[in-house]
């Protein structure tokens, strides 16, 4: 779905802070104080349940220069400036609270500058009480499982993966071969059991689904080694190796609109939609890519990228690597950093990062200085969000966990599970999760 500020929700007693944070940001009541000696100007980026994200700009102050940062009168840092802007993190705060910041320059023998009060209010903690609904499809005439989900709304959510019934799989009595299914829909009611049919080369075939990505219920990319796009109900296959003259794969899709659209896969590939068309992208790999996710950073207004690559977990010595893909070509993350057997990754750009895997990590404002989060099992597949305050994991066994912003929350797993959760998408009060359990496809909805 397409991206879009997070939006900051704030309890009525702290609506006024936003007059606050607007009027200063701009100078319109405080102006800066020093006179000739420079001025220091604050301005509120973002806030999350514990932290803040504060913007310092210096005009006609001589660099290298000291500034003290205070919250609420109490001093929280001493900052060396080296640039005319400083992003300034500040962590260690409480939820659903505001905080008064100022700065002050400190030069010795002169007049001390002071900038504006600026108010960060942070975000409230979400719910942790979520229903849970799980549904299994298939498991006979063949394995099934469910590899990628799409959330529309609530009551339009896309599942697509490879799913064998009773019925399938066989000749009919009128002597025509069954074929299986390849996603489901929820239509509010019910799943819906489909087979999604594109015309390849003059052939109507059904190809098992990888990947899907939705905008909107009549804007939808899915992915099965090819591109396919549609309405819903009418589908048009996109045979890009002819059209770049390739050998790509491709698994998985992001996107910011359909005239802006990545693709990742097998080899190494990767594929770009534009409105000037298809075109390959050089990796400078083999490996293959596992999951690929963006997010619109505003501070450098342009959308950041992070793909996955890793060998197979059969392989003793598993090559696990990160990259941002940026203009077409990649940057590995972090090259010198042992990145463990990994999953997929979330983040809210330029502020908070997550990394499943059998180390979940997790990291402010860059991906780099790992925390790690450990839980029990270790493994998890995939992360998902809605903002910093609703950040979920899903893994191993039908593992599930929940970050409101401040705890996390283990809703643990059926001991019958013989699976995992492999993908999830968060929308709203809606969490959907899709693996396999043995020999079915499973899904499983929260919902707040």
């Amino acid at each position: 779905m397409p991206n879009r500020k997070r939006p900051i929700l704030l309890p009525l007693f702290l609506l006024t802070t936003i007059l606050i944070i607007t009027a200063t940001s701009c100078n319109m009541f405080n102006e800066p104080e020093g006179g000739n000696g420079g001025s220091l100007t604050l301005t509120v980026e973002d806030a999350s349940c514990t932290e803040a994200w504060i913007k310092l700009n210096e005009t006609n102050v001589e660099l290298p220069a000291s500034v003290k940062l205070y919250a609420n009168d109490s001093l929280k840092q001493t900052l060396e400036l080296t640039t005319a802007d400083t992003l300034i993190y500040d962590e260690g705060l409480l939820p659903n609270r505001a905080y008064a910041y100022r700065a002050e320059l400190i030069k010795p023998q002169k007049p001390t500058v002071k900038s504006q009060t600026v108010t960060a209010a942070t975000l409230d903690t979400t719910s942790h009480n979520f229903t849970w609904e799980t549904f299994t499809f298939g498991g006979a005439n063949g394995s099934s499982d469910l590899r990628d989900v799409a959330i529309i709304n609530e009551n339009d959510i896309w599942a697509v993966g490879e799913i064998h019934t009773s019925w399938t799989d066989q000749w009919d009595s009128n002597g025509v071969w069954v074929q299986p299914y390849n996603a489901v829909h929820w239509n509010g009611q019910e799943w819906e059991l489909k087979r999604i049919i594109v015309n390849f080369r003059g052939n109507e075939v059904l190809i098992p689904l990888e990947g899907i990505f939705a905008f909107s219920s009549t804007d939808i990319w899915l992915v099965g080694s090819l591109p396919i796009h549609g309405d819903g109900v009418n589908w048009q296959i996109y045979d890009v190796r002819e059209i770049t003259n390739s050998n790509l794969s491709l698994s998985n899709a992001w996107g910011s609109s359909s005239d802006n659209m990545y693709f990742v896969g097998r080899g190494g590939s990767i594929a770009h939609y534009d409105r000037s068309g298809w075109e390959k992208i050089e990796s400078g790999t083999e490996l293959p890519f596992g999951t690929i996710y963006g997010d619109y950073n505003e501070e450098k207004g342009e959308y950041e990228i992070i793909v996955n690559a890793f060998t197979p977990m059969s392989e003793p010595n598993r090559v696990i690597k990160y990259y941002h893909l940026n203009n077409g070509r990649l940057t590995e993350i972090d090259p010198d950093y042992q990145f463990p057997p990994s999953g997929h990754s979330w983040f809210i750009s330029g502020r908070r990062y997550y990394f499943a895997g059998s180390r979940t990590l997790t990291a402010a404002n860059a991906p780099k200085d790992w925390e790690e989060i450990n839980f029990s099992p270790p493994f998890y597949s995939d992360a998902c969000g809605t903002n910093f305050n609703d950040v979920f994991l899903v893994g191993n066994y039908g593992r599930v966990v929940h970050y409101n912003g401040v705890t996390w929350k283990d809703y643990g797993c059926p001991v019958s599970f013989n699976g995992w959760y492999g993908k999830c998408q968060a929308k709203g009060n809606i969490m959907v999760a899709v693996g396999l359990d043995s020999y079915l496809a499973r899904l499983i909805i929260g919902r707040r």
